[in-house]
């Protein structure tokens, strides 16, 4: 296959393009961005397969040309509000196959309107295909296995106490810490009583996986309330949350206080909280002053607790008449950062692809076409187990 990977100098883009050198069916991989320097130089590193070129995706000749020898394109372009329907279009338009890492709710849903353009033009467009949303979709899938009714879904992702690895550049990582802060702004998609409606972010709410104690997460606008009602329609309840060390969460209070507040925009407290978590620097202003002295006293009071698993999903319903809860969790961890993450499961659903073992056409959300037995096994050697869990597979079922 001749892959395009848009965004591919980026953070996010040079994960996907990595490891999508290492694999025998693809022939031909563009690195498409408006960093020449960054494509010509990551194209060295990964060998004779890539190839640099200069795309600006909101060039429509340029974009057009990047795709025109293409049988697929990935999309690590954001943000998805604004760029995500014109590189999806173009994709079409060429009947080129297209993977994403969309992780905002609304684009997603704009996205996932292209179904019947899609299934005319017999490509194969999946929205959201990363860590969350991604795996974290595939997970409710293996939790809602075998129930016959589904109250609720819970998805999430945490740190499981860990700080995430610094030695990506201050750059690479504004874009996603953007995003998320975003999303921690205003109001955020839900689903409740079989509804969609809008619902607060950083609302805490009680946790408890099979077999352990209660633990607090916070919720956070996502794409997985919107996408799995909208394929399993007898689900009642749905929510993503988030779980982060306490110092983080210091972090991130503050600046969602300094943005409701109007002392800063989002983009700007967004630069400064990367800089905080990723370069260590708080920046300029009493505000930061009080973030510093904020996360000190919050490392003070909490010395040691438990944290979610990395992505997780947890659903309640009933199977014969018993109620039951069940949580699927990764069995282990993906290390190397946000960005392998979220690219890894994106190279195996376009290797699926290619291999034939996703034949649904038309635009859709991973858990709409994806095997998950098929995905998790291809997962598999990108999770690191704890000795204890060395030998089972990479993702733990548990019920009570």
């Amino acid at each position: 296959m001749n892959i395009v990977v848009l965004g591919g100098a980026g953070h996010m883009g040079s994960h996907a393009v990595r490891h999508l050198a290492t694999l025998p069916f693809v022939q031909d991989l563009v690195i498409g961005d408006r960093d020449m320097d960054g494509a010509r130089k990551l194209a060295e590193i990964v060998g004779k397969k890539a190839r640099a070129a200069r795309v600006d995706v909101t060039d429509p000749e340029q974009l057009a040309a990047a795709m025109a020898d293409a049988d697929a394109v990935v999309s690590t372009v954001g943000p998805f509000f604004r760029l995500g329907s014109t590189v999806l279009d173009a994709a079409l338009n060429q009947g080129c196959h297209y993977v994403d890492i969309c992780d905002d709710p609304a684009p997603t849903m704009e996205l996932l309107s292209r179904d019947a353009t899609a299934r005319q033009a017999n490509v194969s467009a999946i929205v959201g295909a990363g860590a969350s949303p991604g795996i974290s979709n595939l997970l409710a899938l293996k939790a809602m296995q075998g129930l016959d009714e589904i109250d609720s879904v819970i998805t999430g992702w945490g740190t499981g106490g860990k700080e995430e690895p610094t030695e990506h550049a201050h750059n690479g990582a504004s874009a996603a810490i953007e995003h998320w802060v975003a999303q921690l702004v205003g109001t955020i998609p839900i689903h409740d009583r079989g509804q969609q409606v809008q619902g607060k972010p950083m609302q805490p709410i009680q946790i408890r996986l099979p077999g352990s104690a209660p633990l607090t997460a916070y919720t956070v606008g996502h794409p997985e309330p919107v996408t799995l009602p909208h394929y399993f329609p007898a689900i009642r309840h749905s929510i993503n949350v988030f779980d982060v060390p306490n110092a983080v969460l210091v972090l991130l209070e503050e600046t969602v206080r300094a943005i409701t507040s109007g002392r800063l925009a989002v983009h700007e407290a967004s630069r400064m909280l990367t800089g905080a978590l990723y370069g260590g620097e708080l920046g300029p202003g009493g505000i930061w002053s009080a973030v510093r002295a904020g996360a000190a006293a919050a490392r003070d009071r909490v010395t040691k607790r438990n944290y979610l698993p990395q992505i997780f999903a947890l659903v309640t319903g009933k199977r014969a008449g018993r109620r039951e809860t069940r949580a699927a969790l990764l069995n282990g961890y993906i290390p190397g950062g946000l960005g392998a993450i979220t690219c890894i499961p994106t190279t195996i659903a376009l290797t699926m692809l290619a291999e034939g073992e996703i034949t649904r056409t038309g635009a859709f959300a991973p858990e709409a076409g994806i095997d998950p037995d098929r995905f998790f096994t291809r997962l598999a050697p990108y999770v690191v187990r704890d000795r204890a869990s060395e030998d089972e597979g990479p993702v733990r079922l548990l019920v009570e």
